[in-house]
């Protein structure tokens, strides 16, 4: 039985404490994003200035790119000293889960994770855009149109990979984790959401990436694995990189009944998922 005292709560810490240990691996991250993006363009800067003039109209004509590979190697850098920190809160999730994790096959778990993240992401994604919410942020056009400037290929690398890892790796590895041993799993998932929304510094992809972060943290509580985030992201992240270039799927899917459709299927099998183990 864990110890409690009255002032500090679990393990003899006050709130400040709590929040201090929650914000903090954000705030590390952050910065080391910020000094290696910071970097990296100075380096870019430095490089402009010593070419040719046909390199530098091609590098600006390619600025979108660009700013995004910098962008990515910016968020590899940044969780860097995150990793430690996610290698001990991985370990410990592991020592609370009484192994449930073993039981699952994870290639099920993997798949069913894909098609909710496929259905949810896209169902959303629809319903911001039919309801006239996705047009109502200037600051939500600017990064969307910043994130589709970059070549395609990139794109796929940006948003299907590095973003998912280096997302996950803070704000369910991390921060959630740590929000759970905390304050318990329900606080921890809501709240580790709001706060994922709120990264995105703009209302559409606030409330996106909330919704998101709501599933996401869940199916990991269900699962007891990290990958399951993890490849959530990915899935949802591809499926709408790869539909706002697929005018024919856009216009079979960007419909009232596509959109119920989608979004019909994402909670039919998180109920599903949910019912299952709960009978199990």
């Amino acid at each position: 039985m864990e110890a409690k005292n009255v002032k500090g709560g679990m393990d003899g810490q006050n709130s400040l404490q709590k929040a201090w240990e929650v914000l903090f691996p954000y705030l590390l991250y952050y910065l080391a994003y910020s000094a290696a993006y910071i970097i990296l363009t100075f380096l870019q800067e430095a490089l402009m200035k010593s070419q040719d003039e046909v390199y530098r109209s091609f590098m600006t004509k390619q600025a979108a790119t660009v700013a995004g590979v910098m962008g990515g190697l910016g968020m590899m850098f940044g969780i860097l000293p995150i990793l430690p920190m996610l290698k001990k809160e991985l370990r410990l999730r592991r020592d609370m889960s009484n192994q449930e994790k073993n039981r699952q096959n994870l290639a099920k778990d993997i798949l069913f994770t894909v098609i909710v993240a496929f259905a949810s992401s896209l169902g959303l994604n629809i319903l911001l855009t039919l309801t006239g919410f996705a047009d109502s942020s200037q600051t939500y056009r600017e990064v969307a149109d910043s994130q589709y400037g970059v070549a395609f290929v990139v794109g796929l690398i940006l948003y299907g990979l590095i973003s998912p890892l280096a997302e996950e790796v803070v704000f369910r590895g991390v921060i959630f984790n740590r929000m759970r041993r905390l304050y318990g799993p329900v606080l921890a998932i809501v709240a580790s959401a709001l706060f994922f929304g709120a990264f995105h510094g703009n209302m559409v992809q606030g409330v996106y990436g909330g919704c998101m972060g709501i599933l996401m943290a869940y199916l990991y509580e269900r699962s007891g694995r990290f990958a399951v985030p993890f490849y959530f992201h990915m899935a949802a992240n591809l499926a709408v990189y790869i539909t706002a270039y697929a005018e024919s799927l856009q216009e079979m899917l960007f419909t009232p009944v596509g959109c119920v459709i989608l979004l019909a299927v994402a909670v039919g099998c998180v109920v599903l998922d949910w019912r299952s183990r709960k009978v199990g």
